[in-house]
C-alpha cells in the first residue's frame, strides 16, 4: 500500500469512527423530522406529505425521500415529486447536524397560481420569484424533467415541459442564479438568470436561446425600494410574429414584420420599457430611434421614434391579413381585431418601396387607440412629385366609419411605369386626389355608403391600348368597318382631366375630357363602386367639331367593353358588359 492511500484509509477510519461515536437515531420519524426542517430552511418549501425517508452513505451520504408533496408559505407554488434526495455535508454530520449541499427534485410536478385570464410570463412568474426574493439563502437545486403546470381557478392556462434547471447555491444576500432548459408551447429553450435579491444596485443578467429568438440581457438593478433596472438588450427572431405569439401576444399588425434583430439601451420600470439608442433591423433594413412600451390598467401602449435609410413598405402591407376589398362580402368588418393594443410610432426613412413605386424622404406614421386606428404618409417625394394618403377607421353605432385621403402632384406617370407596370397605359404628369368617407357593418354596406369626391389632371402624356386619332381619320373618310386596328398603339394628349362626384357608393362624372393636337374626348357616365361596373359614354370629335364619334364604355373596370357606338350595336351583349372582354383593348 502507497503512503497516499495509508492516509486516505486513516482518515476515512477516522471519520468512520467519529461518525460512530454520534449517537445517530436512524429511526424514520426522526430522519423524517430532520430532514423536513432542513428542506423548508433551505429551499423556502413547506414540506406536506412525504411516504418514507432513507438514509445511505454511499457512494455520497443522502436522504431521499419518496412521493413528497411540498408548497411555497403563501401558496403561490406547490408540487410534488416522486423522489427528493438531498445530499448531506460530511462536515455538519460529524457533528451530528443535517445540511445539505444539493437537493435534486426527480420528475417534480409543479403548480403556480396565476392571475384569472392572464396569459403572459410576466403575470406568471411575479408570484414565485416575489417568495423567492424572500428568501435569503438556499442549497443547491437541481430539478430534472420536471412539470410545470400554470393554474388559475384550478384551470390549467399553460404548461411547462421537460424542465431541466440547476438553481446555484446561495448564502445571504447574494444573488439568485439558474441555469437549464425547457419545452414550452412546443419550443425548447435554454435560459440562464443571475438576479439579485438584496437592496442596492446589483448586477443581473438574462441570456435565453431557442429556435424563435437569441436574447442577452446585461445590466443593473436597483433596490426594492426604488424598483429600477438598467442594461444592454440584444434580441433576434427570424419571425417576430411567431415570437410574439409564443408569449401569447396574437397581434395582426405584428404580421407585418418579419425577422428582426434589435439593440438598445434598455431602462426598466413597474409598467414601463424604455428602449433607448435602439437599432432595430428589419429584413436587414436598419432603423434607429427610441421605443417605449408602458402598460396601463391591463393595457399595452408602443410608442417611438425610429429612422432609416430604407424601408420596404409594400413587403410588410402584403403580410398583413387584410380582408379583400369586395363589395359583395358581407361578413362584418372587424376593427376590434386590429386595436387591441395601442400604437403610436413614426417612423422616417431616406427611401422606401410601396407596391413597386419607389418613394423618398418618407414621414409615416400608426396610431392606434382602443376602436380607432389610423395609418399615413405625411410626405413623400416621387418620380418628380410628392404623394401623400391617410386611412382612419373608427368604431361607431353603424358599424365602422372610415375616412380614405389619398393624392399625389407633378408626378411624372411615364417614370413611374417603369417599376409599376400596370401603369404604362397611361404616362403624363400631374395630380390625383381622392377624399372618401363611409360606414357600414360589412363591406357591402361599407362599399353602398361612401361619399367623397376624385379628381385627375395630365399634361403631356399618352392613353395605351388604343389610337383615337387613327379612328377619328377614319370616320372622316367613311363609316368604320368593324374590329379594325384602332384598338392598338397609343394615344398622345395635351391634357386629360376628370373629375367625379361620389355619393352613396355611386361615382357620377361631372366633368372629364382628353384634348390631343387633332381630337377632343368628352366623357360622361357613372360607375358603381360596389361591383365596380362602368356605365359611360363617350364623344370623340376633330379639332371642328366633326365628326362627331359616340362612344359606349360599359362592363367591369378590369375589363370594359369600350367601342364606338355604331360597333356596340352590332354586338347588343358586349354593349352591355356580358360579354368577354376583346383582345387588344
Amino acid at each position: 500500500m502507497t503512503r497516499r492511500a495509508a492516509f486516505l484509509a486513516f482518515c476515512l477510519l477516522i471519520a468512520a469512527g467519529l461518525l460512530g461515536s454520534r449517537s445517530w437515531d436512524v429511526a424514520l420519524g426522526r430522519i423524517e423530522k430532520r430532514t423536513v426542517q432542513a428542506i423548508e430552511q433551505r429551499t423556502g418549501f413547506a414540506v406536506t406529505s412525504l411516504a418514507r425517508a432513507e438514509l445511505a452513505l454511499l457512494p455520497l451520504p443522502r436522504i431521499s425521500l419518496s412521493d413528497i408533496a411540498f408548497s411555497q408559505k403563501d401558496g403561490a407554488v406547490a408540487g410534488r415529486s416522486t423522489r427528493v434526495r438531498a445530499y448531506l455535508r460530511l462536515l455538519p454530520m460529524l457533528t451530528g447536524q443535517l445540511d445539505f449541499d444539493r437537493i435534486d427534485l426527480v420528475a417534480p410536478e409543479l403548480d403556480i397560481a396565476v392571475p384569472a385570464g392572464s396569459d403572459g410570463v410576466t403575470d406568471w412568474l411575479a408570484p414565485p420569484l416575489a417568495e423567492l426574493e424572500k428568501l435569503r439563502s438556499q442549497s443547491r437545486i437541481v430539478i430534472r424533467s420536471g412539470s410545470v403546470f400554470l393554474r388559475s381557478g384550478g384551470a390549467i392556462q399553460s404548461v411547462v415541459r421537460d424542465l431541466d434547471l440547476v438553481i446555484a447555491e446561495r448564502e445571504r444576500n447574494q444573488p439568485f442564479a439558474l441555469s437549464g432548459s425547457f419545452n414550452w408551447r412546443g419550443t425548447a429553450t435554454d435560459v440562464s438568470l443571475v438576479w439579485p435579491v438584496v437592496g442596492g444596485s446589483a448586477k443581473a443578467s438574462l441570456s435565453a436561446s431557442s429556435p424563435l429568438m437569441k436574447l442577452r440581457f446585461d445590466g443593473i438593478r436597483s433596490g426594492p425600494d426604488e424598483p429600477f433596472i438598467s442594461g444592454t438588450l440584444a434580441l433576434s427572431t427570424p419571425a417576430l410574429p411567431r415570437l410574439l405569439a409564443w408569449f401569447g401576444e396574437n397581434s395582426r399588425l405584428a404580421n407585418a414584420l418579419g425577422a428582426l434583430n434589435l439593440t438598445a439601451d434598455l431602462q426598466l420600470r413597474p409598467h414601463e420599457a424604455s428602449f433607448n439608442n435602439a437599432a432595430l433591423s428589419l429584413d436587414g433594413e436598419r432603423l434607429d430611434g427610441v421605443v417605449k412600451l408602458t402598460e396601463s390598467d391591463g393595457r399595452l401602449a408602443l410608442s417611438g421614434t425610429l429612422a432609416g435609410s430604407t424601408l420596404d413598405l409594400g413587403r410588410m402591407v402584403d403580410r398583413l391579413p387584410l380582408p379583400a376589398i369586395d363589395g359583395s362580402d358581407r361578413a362584418p368588418l372587424d376593427l376590434d381585431g386590429w386595436t387591441g393594443r395601442d400604437i403610436d410610432l413614426r417612423i422616417s426613412v431616406d427611401a422606401a418601396a410601396l407596391k413597386g413605386a419607389r418613394l423618398k424622404d418618407v414621414a409615416s406614421y400608426v396610431l392606434v387607440r382602443r376602436g380607432r386606428f389610423e395609418t399615413g404618409m405625411l410626405r413623400a417625394s416621387a418620380y418628380g412629385g410628392t404623394v401623400k394618403g391617410r386611412l382612419l377607421a373608427v368604431s361607431a353605432p353603424s358599424g365602422v366609419d372610415i375616412k380614405l385621403q389619398a393624392g399625389f402632384d407633378k408626378v411624372n406617370l411615364g417614370q413611374a411605369a417603369a417599376d409599376m407596370p400596370q401603369l404604362t397605359r397611361l404616362t403624363g404628369t400631374g395630380g390625383f386626389q381622392l377624399a372618401l368617407d363611409g360606414a357600414g357593418r360589412s363591406f357591402d354596406e361599407l362599399m353602398g355608403s361612401l361619399t367623397g369626391r376624385a379628381g385627375l389632371n395630365l399634361r403631356q402624356g399618352e392613353l395605351g391600348g388604343m389610337s383615337l386619332p387613327d379612328l377619328l381619320r377614319r370616320a372622316e373618310r367613311g363609316p368604320i368597318p368593324l374590329a379594325r386596328d384602332w384598338r392598338k398603339g397609343r394615344t398622345p394628349f395635351e391634357s386629360l382631366s376628370a373629375n367625379a362626384g361620389i355619393a352613396n357608393g355611386l361615382l357620377v362624372l361631372t366633368d372629364a375630357q382628353m384634348t390631343g393636337t387633332n381630337y377632343r374626348l368628352a366623357l360622361a357616365g357613372s360607375a358603381l363602386l360596389r361591383t365596380r361596373e362602368l356605365d359611360m359614354t363617350a364623344i370623340l370629335a376633330g379639332p371642328s367639331g366633326q365628326p362627331r364619334l359616340p362612344f359606349v364604355i360599359k362592363g367591369p373596370v378590369e375589363a370594359p367593353f369600350v367601342a364606338p357606338e355604331s360597333e356596340a350595336q352590332l354586338d347588343p351583349a358586349a354593349a352591355t358588359g356580358s360579354a368577354p372582354a376583346r383582345p387588344g383593348r
